[in-house]
């Protein structure tokens, strides 16, 4: 069949070119004072030829610098979802400027400027349908493993469950994968993650590591408390004395304020240097450990709220008794920048998915 396309086509193309050699005509053509003697055939095909070459060349440019600057949009939106934001403004900034991609650019920037983007989980949509977050986040990451806003939305859900091992394998992927600008914020969240592992395990290798990492409140107060418990009192003063260095003293000691044996040996270091806390933090340490003489000569110098919990502690009277308890149900010294307050730190907070924002704010507006 197709040899008699071949043989039909090849006998069109000869009757065509007989006609055309037997009905030609010719016409002079001058061109620099030299004269050409051509088909007229010939001439008009030429002029219809660049007639539609030269419009169609210039389309066809056209249309290839607009294939290529719609493929930097698609690819910087693309990289925008998948949470690579400095590859984003790259090729946004590449793709010219425009009012549509100067806006998309200015909201890439604001995102990366916070760190953190939007996730896909919160703790409300966490509650509500747990298994259907997780299957469908699970399916995303399926789809593109390296969807850095897909690993993250695991990492934080995982951390919301408590499950901090897994918390911990999705931040390691995510460290790996993050962009140069976002990595020492990924470190500070996996050494507070190895951190809170620590706390709930008490395992040695998790805030050995953490500790190498990055060096936060919370992961000075879990080291403490570490090197307190194999007795390293030597080791113990000398980080005491990185703290407070750091300027961390009093964020530590919160940390710490619900873990008597710690505080019991971590208490003469602190006395050593007790100028450097305020009266608050230093009677609610001595609250802790039942040191109430201490407290009470803090007293003309303490909060409302501290006064409460003194005068509580001190009074036998049943009634004293059941305000203190209702008092520590309401006492929350953490608090993160979006307003949600917390009796216990968390590196993580369940109202904005922020990591690393949650902190001790004082006693005098923490208790609801």
């Amino acid at each position: 069949m197709n040899l008699v396309k071949f043989l039909l086509i090849l006998s069109l193309l000869m009757l065509f070119l007989l006609f055309i050699a037997q009905n030609a005509g010719y016409v002079d053509v001058s061109f620099f004072y030299v004269t050409y003697r051509i088909p007229l055939f010939a001439l008009l095909l030429l002029v219809f030829t660049l007639g539609f070459l030269v419009p169609s060349s210039y389309f066809l440019l056209k249309e290839a610098i607009l294939k290529k600057r719609v493929r930097l949009l698609e690819g910087g939106l693309k990289e925008w979802a998948r949470g690579y934001l400095g590859k984003a403004e790259k090729l946004l900034s590449s793709f010219g400027r425009s009012e549509g991609v100067s806006f998309l650019l200015d909201k890439v920037l604001e995102e990366r400027g916070k760190l953190e983007g939007a996730s896909s989980v919160d703790e409300t949509s966490l509650k509500e349908g747990r298994g259907e977050v997780e299957e469908k986040l699970k399916e995303a990451e399926g789809k593109d493993p390296e969807n850095l806003r897909v690993l993250k939305s695991l990492r934080d859900f995982y951390a919301l469950k408590g499950e901090w091992e897994k918390a911990l394998e999705y931040q390691e992927k995510v460290l790996n994968l993050c962009e140069k600008w976002d990595k020492e914020h990924q470190k500070r969240i996996k050494a507070e993650v190895m951190a809170e592992l620590y706390r709930k395990t008490g395992e040695d290798k998790y805030i050995e590591s953490s500790v190498n990492l990055y060096t936060t409140p919370f992961v000075h107060a879990m080291y403490l408390k570490h090197l307190l418990s194999q007795d390293k009192e030597k080791d113990a003063r000398k980080q005491w004395e990185r703290v407070i260095s750091s300027g961390y003293q009093e964020q530590v000691l919160w940390h710490l304020m619900e873990d008597q044996e710690t505080l019991t040996k971590l208490l003469g270091f602190v006395e050593a240097r007790a100028e450097l806390l305020s009266p608050e933090t230093l009677a609610m340490l001595y609250i802790k450990l039942n040191l109430l003489t201490k407290a009470k000569a803090l007293e003309d110098r303490l909060s409302t709220v501290t006064k409460a919990f003194l005068y509580s502690t001190l009074s036998h009277r049943e009634q004293d008794r059941l305000y203190l308890n209702a008092l520590k149900e309401l006492f929350h010294p953490f608090a993160c920048v979006c307003g949600k307050t917390y009796i216990e730190y968390t590196p993580v907070c369940g109202g904005c998915l922020r990591w690393g924002e949650v902190k001790h704010v004082g006693n005098q507006s923490t208790v609801g």
